[in-house]
């Protein structure tokens, strides 16, 4: 046997003293694989290129403990001496690690880290994550529903438990990429040579190639089945659109990956319904009552979310446009359902269309004057041939119609207000006035 002096010392090519930890070994290897390769010596290629074989061929047997042990005691021998890419320690899982993995580089240098989605390594890694989406009612937000869900679950197959054919004796390593499930393609593009990671065509980055008529008979060969899952998803009063509800490990099963993923659910729904809008833990619902009922007690009667029949009293004037509170007819709060928020109601008022003298008379006895303001024209003081009295009638936007009334003579004093566009008159003011700008 020949003496380990004679052979090259691993711990020097990699850089990193005998006792050195796995973990040490790795990062000393990223430092100098980006030093080395042949990408980032453009003028000695060849060099670097060898120089760079020999790195990953020293980290692979320091990284794979039963080697390195090997070595420590008889240094290298033939049977590790093979290139880099057969079995055990893989060089390109440290670029994966620090650059993210084969996803087309993600930084560092331009070729070499495209892993182009080569054999996954995600061992200790859950499987991507099922997503679904529920619709539901504004109501059953409201009280909380129990909705049932019906997917397809991938799970591994249990006739040849994942293995995909009859036997493990029906799996081979693929001879093309040596198990790894990736092979290098190298291209020269005049004094650079770009090396690129590809996933192996020959067993579609697999790694192992199952022998032809060896597949199992239950999932032929994909190694996993799909099977009908059904759970019952809880939504809880009070959720907002977007609300997540997970379910472990309910995902897929997927052969690349040690643990299945989750299943999430998102809640999808409405703001708006029955007349009511929700705003948060607030709902707004608008409520059109009459004059009569704006000026008088009143009691009012709806339908909650719930199905409950609410009645409000109410002994205040109530103007256009005013909102009323009462406080704990909203929606449930998420977090605490004891707790809920306020029902806001935005009152319309809508106005008789006619009134007849009569009542006008009683409604003048009733309703409260105006009060006079200062600036109040003193009209007892003013003669009624000074006065100019129209009679108005209702302006229709909609209307077309641009006759107008003849002019009236000078000792004609009563008019008729008409229908008018404002484009007949683009410079005439209210009362027929040229319109001026107002000093700022």
């Amino acid at each position: 046997m020949a003496s380990s002096n004679a052979k090259p010392d691993l711990y020097e090519i990699v850089g990193v003293s005998r006792t050195a930890t796995e973990e040490e070994i790795k990062k000393a290897f990223r430092k100098k694989a980006v030093k080395l390769h042949p990408d980032r010596n453009p003028e000695n290629t060849e060099e670097a290129n060898r120089q760079f074989q020999e790195l990953n061929r020293a980290a692979k047997i320091l990284s794979d403990p039963e080697r390195r042990k090997r070595f420590d005691q008889f240094g290298v021998i033939d049977g590790d001496a093979e290139p880099p890419g057969g079995a055990g320690f893989n060089p390109f899982d440290l670029f994966s690690s620090m650059f993210g993995g084969g996803g087309g580089g993600g930084g560092g240098i331009p070729g070499f880290f495209n892993m182009g989605g080569g054999h996954p390594q995600n061992r200790n890694i859950k499987s991507p994550d099922k997503k679904l989406t529920i619709n539901i009612s504004l109501a059953n937000v409201y009280l909380g529903k129990q909705v049932p869900i019906d997917f397809i679950k991938v799970i591994c197959c249990d006739q040849c438990h994942g293995l995909g054919a009859k036997s493990a004796d029906c799996i081979s390593s693929c001879n093309i990429c040596n198990g790894q499930g990736r092979v290098v393609k190298m291209t020269q593009m005049g004094p650079m040579i770009q090396q690129v990671v590809q996933p192996c065509g020959a067993c579609s980055g697999k790694g192992k190639m199952i022998k032809p008529g060896s597949e199992c008979g239950n999932c032929h060969g994909k190694k996993s089945v799909g099977t009908k899952r059904h759970l019952d998803c809880y939504v809880r009063p009070g959720s907002l659109p977007g609300t997540m509800i997970t379910f472990k490990n309910e995902s897929d099963w997927h052969p690349d990956f040690s643990e299945v993923g989750d299943l999430v659910v998102f809640v999808n729904s409405k703001n708006e319904e029955a007349g009511f809008v929700r705003e948060g833990d607030f709902l707004i619902m608008k409520k059109t009552i009459t004059l009569l009922e704006s000026l008088t007690n009143f009691d009012m009667y709806f339908k909650h979310l719930d199905d409950r029949i609410i009645k409000v009293s109410n002994d205040e004037i109530i103007h256009p446009n005013q909102k009323m509170i009462i406080k704990g007819e909203g929606m449930p709060n998420l977090e605490n359902n004891l707790v809920k928020g306020d029902l806001i109601i935005h009152f319309e008022i809508t106005f008789p269309q006619s009134l007849d003298k009569d009542r006008s008379k009683y409604l003048v006895k009733i309703l409260p004057m105006p009060k006079k303001q200062i600036w109040d024209l003193q009209l007892e003081k003013t003669p009624d041939h000074e006065i100019t009295t129209h009679t108005m009638s209702i302006f229709n936007d909609n209307q077309n119609n641009r006759h107008h009334s003849r002019h009236p003579s000078s000792d004609d004093q009563t008019h008729n207000m008409h229908n008018i566009d404002e484009n007949d008159f683009p410079n005439m003011g209210a009362g027929g006035h040229p319109i001026e700008c107002a000093t700022q």
